[in-house]
Order: C-alpha cells, then structure tokens, then sequence
C-alpha cells in the first residue's frame, strides 16, 4: 500500500503536466536521447586519451625525473629526483629548494635486504 502511494505521489506532477502538453513524453525521450549521445562523445574522448589519441601535447622523456614526492606540512615537502642516472632527495619548501643528500648511481643502489646484512655482518 505505501509502494502504491509513493509510486501515485512521485507519477502525480508528471501526470498533471503530461494533461497540459501531449508531447511531454516526446520532448522527455528527445533530452534523454540528446544528454545520452554528448555522454556518449565524452566517453569517447576520454578512451581516445587514455589509448594514446590524446590531444594535449604529451610529456617529453627528458633527463630529469620525479620519482617519488611526500607533502610533509601545508608548503613543505621531500621529492626524490632522478638526474642521468643519479638520484637526489630534494627539500621543497615555499621559496626555496635544497639538497638534502646525493643517492648515488640508481644501479649502485642495493635492496634494504643487503644492506641489513652488510651491516650486520660488519657489525660483528
């Protein structure tokens, strides 16, 4: 009983509106129709740029790469950036950019594994 009432009060505008103008369902299917087909090239433009068809000019591969950035406060944060092969971790703040250390070569670098255990073992 209270589907039936809900579903008469929800009918009841577009019931009294469908009795002062015939073509109300017409005119409902034909924005329907109109908001599905710009839906439609939204998610067309969107596939095209995912794939690789994008229209704004793509980054270049240049030397210099981010690898990794964490916001430390509102206008403070640590990036590392990786330059020709060497990696950097860099203080970013509001006006200014500092070095914080040099990593060294990127191949030169081992695992956390090895260096607990040259660590270890140099320990002892």
């Amino acid at each position: 009983m209270i589907r039936l009432f809900f579903a008469a009060l929800c009918l009841w505008p577009s019931l009294a509106l469908a009795a002062d103008s015939g073509s109300l369902l017409a005119s409902s299917l034909k924005m329907l129709a109109a908001l599905g087909v710009v839906l439609g090239l939204v998610l067309l433009l969107y596939a095209a740029s995912r794939k690789g068809f994008g229209f704004l000019p793509a980054a270049k591969g240049g030397a210099i790469k981010i690898v990794e950035m964490r916001h430390l406060a509102p206008r403070k944060a640590v990036c590392l950036v990786e330059v020709r092969g060497r990696e950097f971790l860099l203080s970013v703040g509001n006006d200014r950019v500092e070095l914080l250390t040099s990593l060294g070569p990127k191949e030169a670098q081992k695992s956390f594994d090895e260096n607990l255990r040259s660590e270890i073992e140099s320990g002892q």
